[in-house]
């Protein structure tokens, strides 16, 4: 299997400043990728900075805030002139508990974060997606597909982000032959 070529490839990743994320960025810099970081942290832009003062541009932002991350698009857009790839990789996990000891805000939070953090990505970079055929990367979980015991809105969270996948892979795919037309109405 040929890689995916990220020569000159600008991406943006959420969740960016720790695990996961900055060692997505890392990577994809080491790639010829140029990159926008977006966390809740304050000090992303300053993270962002470390890795790379010239190929990496950080942005504080909640990912349950669609108008931030459209700002972020946005900037990013301006520094590296558009948008390729989307990594939805911001989430979290919750305090594990049983569903019935666990306070209702702490579920939102969870839900929230994980799914329509996902879905902000997605539609805040999508016409940058489909205008220069890039990728949505969406990071879901084994909990898609296993019992969530002691993690359920976590679980549940990652199976709608599978989804979301899933859908998206068809809404996007290439147009393929149009198909026949409809016969004529007696």
């Amino acid at each position: 299997m040929t890689p995916y070529e990220l020569a000159d490839k600008v991406v943006l990743i959420t969740g960016g400043t720790g695990g996961l994320g900055s060692a997505t960025a890392r990577i994809r810099l080491s790639r010829g990728a140029r990159v926008g970081i977006v966390d809740l942290r304050p000090d992303t832009p300053e993270i962002a900075a470390r890795i790379s003062s010239s190929n990496v541009v950080g942005f504080t932002a909640d990912v349950c805030d669609r108008n931030a991350l459209d700002d972020a698009v946005a900037h990013l857009c301006e520094r590296f002139g558009r948008v390729d790839i989307a990594i939805a990789n911001a989430g979290i996990m919750g305090q594990g508990s049983t569903l019935r000891a666990t306070p209702a805000p702490a579920i939102d939070k969870v839900l929230a974060v994980n799914i329509n953090g996902v879905v902000n990505t997605v539609n805040a970079a999508m016409e940058q997606i489909i205008a220069n055929q890039g990728q949505a990367v969406l990071i879901g979980s084994v909990f898609a597909f296993l019992n969530g015991i002691g993690a359920i809105p976590c679980a549940m969270s990652k199976a709608a982000v599978e989804q979301l996948g899933r859908g998206l892979r068809v809404e996007l795919a290439p147009p393929t032959a149009p198909p026949p037309p409809l016969p004529a109405s007696p």
